[in-house]
C-alpha cells in the first residue's frame, strides 16, 4: 500500500513538471493596445458649492461662477459691559470658516483678500468704535475626500477697524488651491480688541471678502 501512494506521487509530479514546461515554451502570438478618454471642461452653468463644514451662524453666500467665494461665517462677539480697561472679546461662532471654490480648471490660481471698516454705532453713525482691531488667526485648510491639488496657502493678522487697509487670508500659487478649499478657523482666537473710553452702543462693521483671479503674494 505505501509503495502504491508513492507512485501515484511520482505520477502526479512529473505531469505538473511537464505542464509547466511547455508553458515555458509559449511565445506570445500577438498584442495590441487600447485607449480609455475623458474630457474635463469648464462647464457654462456652475451652481453654488455648500460649504464643506457649515458653520453657526451660516454664512452661505450661494455664489455662481467658476471661481467662488461659498461661504463667510459673520464674526459675532457678543454682548459686554463697558470697561475701565481695554478689552479682548472671542468670537461666538461655532466652526467659522471662509470657503473658495476653484471650477476653471486652469490652474491659475488666486488670492482671498479681506479689508475691514470702521465699527459704526447702529442708532447714531457719527459715533465708531475708535482703536478697535480685528485678529484672525491662521486655521487649518480643508478639502473635499480625494482632492488631489496641493492646497493654497493661509495666513493669520490683524486689521484695524478703520477702513485704511487689508490682508491676505488665502493665496493659490499656480496650479494650487484648484477644487474647494475651507479655512478653519479657531473661533476662540478670533478676537475684537476695544480700548477703553469708547461709548457705549451696538457697533458693527463689514467686513470684505475680495476674491482675484490670480496669486498676489
Amino acid at each position: 500500500m505505501k509503495l502504491t501512494k508513492l507512485v501515484l506521487v511520482t505520477i502526479a509530479t512529473t505531469g505538473a513538471m511537464t505542464l509547466a514546461s511547455q508553458m515555458s515554451l509559449a511565445e506570445e502570438a500577438d498584442k495590441a493596445d487600447s485607449k480609455a478618454t475623458v474630457t474635463l471642461e469648464q462647464g457654462e452653468t456652475t451652481g453654488p458649492v455648500d460649504p464643506i463644514d457649515p458653520s453657526e451662524p451660516g454664512g452661505e453666500t450661494g455664489h455662481e461662477g467658476p471661481l467662488t467665494i461659498d461661504n463667510v461665517t459673520p464674526f459675532e462677539f457678543g454682548t459686554h459691559d463697558i470697561s475701565s480697561n481695554s478689552e479682548v472679546y472671542a468670537a461666538t461662532a461655532k466652526n467659522p470658516n471662509i470657503q473658495v471654490s476653484d471650477r476653471r480648471g486652469t490652474g491659475q490660481g488666486w488670492t482671498l483678500q479681506v479689508g475691514l471698516s470702521t465699527f459704526v454705532e447702529s442708532k447714531d453713525n457719527s459715533v465708531v468704535l475708535k482703536g478697535a482691531t480685528l485678529a484672525i488667526p491662521k486655521g487649518t485648510m480643508k478639502t473635499t475626500d480625494g482632492n488631489v491639488s496641493e492646497a493654497p496657502e493661509n495666513f493669520g493678522f490683524t486689521l484695524d477697524a478703520d477702513g485704511s487697509g487689508s490682508d491676505v487670508l488665502m493665496n493659490a500659487d499656480e496650479k494650487k488651491g484648484m477644487g474647494t478649499w475651507a479655512d478653519m478657523l479657531d473661533n476662540s482666537n478670533v478676537k475684537l480688541s476695544v480700548p477703553a473710553g469708547n461709548f457705549a452702543g451696538e457697533y458693527s462693521a463689514t467686513i470684505n471678502w475680495s476674491l482675484v483671479d490670480a496669486p498676489t503674494k
